[in-house]
């Protein structure tokens, strides 16, 4: 089989242990608006249509995370942690393309776009580069890595916090840690990757230094995230929490760009993978998670919560409950009614009266 130069293969580093978030969950499987974080990485790559999804996974979280993701993916075991170069020599030797890129993703970054990742490849693609990165901008000083450039606004190599000089502490474009690499150069560069003098880790970063030493100048592109939340990355549940609210922020300023009106968009949770029609109206308090479709014209709350169901068009669903169930079209429910599990159509108005509590 021959590969073109699109194809990609993605890793996707998972093998970190997740101390802070104080729980026997591995951190990658926290809910993030009603899924495992990982698995919010996962329907990424289902956009890339990669040809291989490779997961790097610490010995003690493998099961849970084979069993929350399924079996679709290559999941790799990562005995010691040495770092994310570490990590992704691991991979290395279960990555069946032999050319293409590697998209290097991390299990802990969520909030990360196909969009903005197919930008990064396009890039690289387009300018013959071996290295692509995501870079975003932060007020300097920081605690990310520097994108470090030249006169020209070439990318010359990307330094660690810890490692940064003076002058490099002020640099405001920050490292991501999301890469795409060529995968032919990659097989011959990693061995190259020595451990960090503080820190004895072998740093993905240094990749970059290695591609312009390689190839010279121009051999490493960044592009620069559109939306910071892209690189936004989560180790507690304080940040956890940041992540559920800056994902929700852009779900519903997407919907109300399709034609939603959300009546006070902080005090409502829609889930991003909810469908809702145009000129339906979402009052506050309501919850809309799931694999939820709501019909053109509805009027949903307030104080409604909804779960993977088919709302009709023209409903109107105030102080409600609806489970796993369908709502015909046209169809007007009695306040704190609660429908769940109901398979067929509801055409019976006054048995869903009847369900009511109130």
């Amino acid at each position: 089989m021959t590969h073109s130069p699109s194809t990609q293969t993605i890793v996707i580093l998972a093998a970190g242990d997740g101390t802070r978030m104080r729980s026997n969950t591995p951190k990658v499987l926290h809910q993030l608006a009603g899924r495992p974080m990982l698995r919010r990485i996962l329907d990424v790559t289902d956009v890339l249509s990669a040809t291989q999804v490779c997961v790097v996974v610490a010995p003690h979280t493998h099961a849970d995370i084979a069993h929350a993701c399924g079996d679709a993916y290559t999941y790799v075991i990562q005995h010691e942690r040495r770092g994310t170069g570490h990590a992704v020599v691991q991979a290395l030797s279960s990555l069946h393309a032999p050319d293409g890129n590697v998209v290097v993703l991390f299990g802990d970054t969520p909030l990360i776009q196909a969009s903005t990742i197919q930008a990064v490849i396009a890039d690289k693609d387009v300018h013959h580069a071996l290295v692509g990165v995501l870079s975003f901008d932060a007020p300097a000083p920081h605690q990310y890595g520097r994108i470090v450039r030249d006169e020209g606004g070439n990318v010359l190599a990307i330094v660690e916090a810890k490692n940064c000089t003076p002058a490099q502490q002020m640099i405001r474009e920050s490292n991501s840690g999301i890469m795409v690499i060529s995968m032919e150069w990659l097989r011959h560069a990693l061995p190259r990757v020595t451990p960090n003098e503080l820190t004895n880790e072998y740093y993905l970063t240094d990749l970059v230094a290695l591609a312009v030493a390689d190839a010279g100048v121009g051999a490493v592109r960044a592009v620069v995230a559109t939306d910071a939340s892209d690189a936004y990355g989560v180790n507690d549940r304080i940040q956890l929490a940041e992540a559920e609210r800056l994902l929700q922020e852009r779900t519903n300023r997407r919907l109300m760009a399709q034609g939603v009106t959300i009546i006070q968009p902080h005090q409502v949770v829609i889930a991003p993978e909810v469908t809702i029609g145009a000129d339906c109206v979402i009052w506050p308090g309501s919850i809309i998670v799931g694999t939820t479709t709501i019909g053109s014209g509805s009027e949903i709350g307030p104080h409604t919560t909804i779960e993977s169901s088919v709302i009709g068009v023209q409903c109107e669903l105030p102080h409600c409950v609806v489970k796993h169930s369908t709502i015909q079209d046209m169809q007007t429910l009695a306040p704190f009614t609660v429908v769940t599990y109901r398979d067929s159509l509801l055409t019976d108005k006054e048995e869903a009266r009847s369900r009511g509590i109130g």
